[in-house]
């Protein structure tokens, strides 16, 4: 199962959603399978494609006088052989070609069986064009710079609390949910400090509560930490809400 590609994968998604079909629909993905809303705070986790199936359900986009849904142009952030990592979205419209209300979206895609499928969906989900995003995008680096500086010296609790819960972390072929905090702060400390030295981070699709930073930081192995965060604004104020990384 599966398609050849990332981008195939990605363009079966738009096609099987406009066409309703709720069983090519859910098999895009990969399971587990998490969407991770920013706009919320929230995350969907569907185990099976019946699972699914079983709850999707149109009528909330017909309300509003929905027709189709056009995807945008994927651009690669972060790959690997198993593992890509495209920035995305869609616009949806109404009959008469006029905008109902576009989003900015990161998949991670995994290669599986020898198909590649969508096993994440990470959302801004507060997406405006044109509209001025500075503040939330300096927010959202600083979160992600704090939340770095933390790992990296070892204070694995002042890198939990910079999450919000549950925390998605997304694998291949795998996901996993962190509850809380002192989860977290164990799996943190478990996976060890990273590494100290030159980093760079991207806010490379950012709404008014809703940011996706491409990371590219030092690891503690000598090789290089390549992940991107979903950072959502709750309101403690800006948290990581999901994380992808590419496997080293």
């Amino acid at each position: 199962m599966g398609y050849e590609s990332p981008e195939a994968a990605y363009e079966a998604f738009f096609v099987h959603f406009n066409a309703e079909d709720r069983p090519g629909w859910a098999a895009v993905m990969n399971y587990p399978h998490v969407r991770v809303s920013a706009g919320t705070g929230s995350s969907a986790f569907y185990e099976t494609p019946e699972d699914y199936a079983s709850r999707v359900s149109w009528d909330r986009f017909k309300a509003t006088g929905w027709v189709r849904t056009e995807g945008i142009e994927p651009a690669r952030v972060f790959e690997s052989p198993e593992k890509v990592i495209p920035a995305g979205g869609w616009t949806r419209y109404r009959a008469d070609d006029t905008p109902i209300i576009s989003n900015r979206v990161t998949y991670t895609l995994t290669q599986v069986s020898g198909g590649w499928g969508i096993q994440s969906r990470f959302g801004t989900d507060s997406f405006e064009e044109g509209e001025d995003t500075g503040p939330s995008e300096r927010g959202a680096l600083e979160t992600v710079g704090a939340y770095l500086d933390a790992r990296a010296g070892g204070d694995f609790s002042a890198a939990a609390g910079l999450a919000k819960y549950p925390l998605t972390d997304v694998g291949v072929g795998e996901v996993t949910q962190h509850e809380d905090a002192a989860a977290y702060e164990a799996a943190l400390s478990s996976e060890g400090a990273i590494g100290e030295g030159s980093r760079e981070l991207r806010a490379y699709q950012v709404g008014r509560t809703g940011v996706n930073v491409a990371i590219d930081a030092p690891a503690s192995d000598g090789g290089r930490l390549k992940a991107v965060a979903l950072v959502a604004l709750v309101e403690e104020g800006w948290r990581i809400a999901g994380w992808s990384a590419i496997p080293r």
